[in-house]
């Protein structure tokens, strides 16, 4: 197990512009945190800073919308993003506010058209999309070989992540997708190296919630209907029916086999076929922390190893918060 000394821990955050100039922003920033949230896929620095008169004019007119801004803890890079979200409040404290995000933002903010046709690999349909964008991508998960793949009409990254969840569906691993520096990472949940013990001494609190909301306990397999005949019921697939009959209902298509549609089937109730757990705690910050990540936890109610799926640090607290999944 690592261990961190959070009072080793330096901060820094730096601008950097188009004509190549660095300005240091650490001891004008009020407010730092940065992180990925659980539902999204851009990494994301909200950051305040004193807006103050120097050389080169007041900091709010040197920070635009565009500006390069990178995080460093022990001069080690851990966030690269752009200003994306501007705000300048004249008060007595004059305070300037902006949101960074890496480059995942620009995939969720356009959308494109595109259709494969089967036979191509999760891997392949990844890199064919980014190579578009002129994205790098390290792509270190397993891969599907996927039927017809018609992307049409939707965001960048919901066509990476239809691609990727489908072969999720599949395989009996699940992945993550995230940048690091500008290079586009997928790769298998809970695949890091050194992983991070969190116990009572250490974690500042813990929430569990439980809910039924979401919970499928029957999946029903159908055939292809012809013409407005009802389609086939091909296989009943059960879960934990103690819960009651949620249904989902997937259909098998002429690319799959019966076999290859009762494991989706399956997959789908190991899934959903528990009630939905939300897990999330306050400890100490280990900035190395990413979205994928496997920790061990003994704390409160809590006990065993779990997924990061959000994660919030706070440089100035030198805490962080964790939306969690149980393995």
């Amino acid at each position: 197990m690592a261990e961190v000394d959070i009072t080793k821990l330096k901060y820094s955050i730096k601008a950097f512009f188009s004509s190549g100039e660095v300005m240091d922003l650490t001891g004008l920033c009020t407010s730092l945190t940065w992180g990925e949230e659980k539902d999204s896929i851009a990494q994301k620095a909200e950051i305040k800073l004193a807006n103050i008169k120097i050389d080169k004019g007041y900091i709010s007119d040197l920070i635009e919308l565009c500006t390069q801004i990178v995080i460093f803890v022990n001069k080690q890079e851990y966030f690269r993003g752009i200003v994306w979200d501007w705000s300048y409040t004249s008060a007595l404290e004059k305070e300037l506010s902006f949101t960074a995000y890496d480059k995942m933002i620009y995939l969720t903010q356009s959308k494109g058209n595109t259709y494969y046709s089967s036979g191509k690999s999760t891997q392949f349909l990844v890199e064919d999309i980014c190579k578009e964008w002129g994205i790098t991508v390290q792509y270190e998960w397993e891969s599907w070989t996927h039927g017809k793949t018609p992307l049409k009409d939707m965001e960048i990254s919901r066509q990476l992540t239809t691609v990727l969840d489908e072969a999720q569906t599949k395989l009996n691993s699940k992945y993550v997708m995230l940048f690091e520096k500008d290079t586009l990472i997928i790769r298998k949940k809970g695949s890091n190296t050194d992983i991070y013990y969190f116990h009572g001494k250490n974690v500042e609190s813990t929430t569990d919630r439980l809910t039924l909301q979401g919970l499928v306990t029957k999946v029903l397999v159908y055939g292809k209907s012809e013409e407005d005949k009802r389609p086939p019921l091909l296989k009943t697939v059960n879960g934990g029916l103690e819960y009651g009959v949620l249904q989902e209902i997937i259909t098998k298509d002429s690319n799959k086999t019966l076999e290859d549609a009762e494991k989706e089937a399956q997959n789908i109730l190991k899934e959903k076929g528990k009630p939905e757990e939300s897990i999330s705690i306050s400890t100490i910050d280990v900035p190395i922390m990413r979205k994928g990540d496997k920790i061990k936890l003994v704390a409160g109610n809590l006990s065993g190893y779990f997924i990061v799926e959000g994660v919030t640090h706070d440089g100035f607290s030198k805490t962080m918060e964790l939306e969690l999944e149980r393995i």
